[in-house]
């Protein structure tokens, strides 16, 4: 008999779309879409910090691991993370009885490794960068026969994340713009999806020392070489070649904004002092955009503050910036 492929990618149906948001309205609340005034500007937090592993990543993670149980009961899964999308795993893993194995660089942020290790999966520690861990967790789930979760190129984690576009257009129907950041594109796609029907401008951001996905966007070849360190370590890295995502963005009204270093510095600063929010550096950079391109937008704007997990050292580092 022939091995199970570890995965089959393509644009969500509305039936899967409609499967994730019933176990997401099922297992987690809806997070607080708030007003606030951040840098001088008005605009609409959605505060995916609070979600149990800090991170909007345990949406997708849990679409996707329910559909293992559902349709492939028994199987076990294998994932690739930065930090995040391996917490989603780990904890719909946990809540589902599923067998999970999640790999992650050795540089990932030691905030993430150490809610990681709490979690009752086998954690591996692979490489310097993010395609060190997904090459290996490849091959880890075709040797075991288990299902290969990508945080961002797997057809149920994009369904899962649609779930926070819809829950912002629930909360605020006259949203006009909503900003999120880009790694792979997970959350862009599926906050597409999920604004197929609505009104609503979707935004893309990025840290410019590290845009493999604006690049892949524009048609250019990825560099993987130019990328450069940043503190937005959640959406850093390499992207695949051929992702769903990357078709998805093409076939809706999409932008990209990139932002420096700097910028996702100061705009997590100024979070932190204008609103008491403490974000990680991929809420910052989707923050950073969202002020920079404020003035030019018309109507109410939302930002998804995609998560908070930052190690203390980091943190204090923000802190320092003028």
């Amino acid at each position: 008999m022939s091995a199970r492929p570890a995965r089959s990618v393509h644009p969500p149906s509305a039936l899967e779309l409609a499967e994730a948001r019933q176990i997401i309205r099922a297992t987690l609340a809806p997070t607080p879409l708030v007003e606030a005034h951040v840098g001088g500007k008005r605009l609409w937090l959605k505060l995916e910090g609070l979600q149990p592993t800090g991170s909007f990543k345990v949406r997708g993670a849990l679409a996707a691991l329910n559909n293992v149980k559902r349709h492939e009961p028994g199987r076990a899964v294998v994932a690739c993370s930065a930090g995040n999308h391996g917490l989603g795993v780990a904890w719909a893993a946990k809540l589902l009885g599923i067998d999970a194995c999640v790999v992650v660089p050795a540089t990932a942020s030691p905030a993430k490794i150490a809610k990681l290790k709490t979690f009752p999966v086998e954690l591996l520690l692979e490489g310097e960068t993010f395609d060190d861990a997904e090459t290996l967790a490849l091959a880890l789930a075709n040797e075991r026969d288990a299902r290969f979760v990508s945080p961002y190129n797997d057809t149920h984690v994009i369904a899962g994340q649609s779930t926070m576009a819809a829950e912002i257009v629930e909360q605020l129907p006259e949203v006009a713009h909503l900003v999120v950041a880009v790694g792979g594109g997970g959350l862009a796609a599926g906050s597409a999806l999920a604004l197929s029907l609505h009104g609503c401008q979707l935004h893309g951001a990025q840290v410019a020392q590290n845009a493999a996905f604006a690049e892949a966007y524009r048609g250019d070849p990825v560099d993987l070489d130019a990328l450069e360190p940043t503190i937005a370590d959640g959406i850093a890295g390499g992207f695949e070649p051929g992702s769903v995502t990357l078709a998805l963005l093409h076939q809706v009204d999409f932008d990209l904004t990139l932002v420096s270093e700097m910028a996702t510095f100061r705009a997590m600063k100024t979070c932190l002092a204008d609103v008491g929010l403490v974000v990680e550096g991929s809420a910052g950079v989707a923050l950073a955009a969202a002020l920079a391109r404020a003035e030019e937008f018309d109507g109410e704007i939302a930002v998804a503050l995609s998560g908070h997990n930052i190690a203390l050292p980091r943190l204090l580092e923000v802190l320092g910036t003028p």
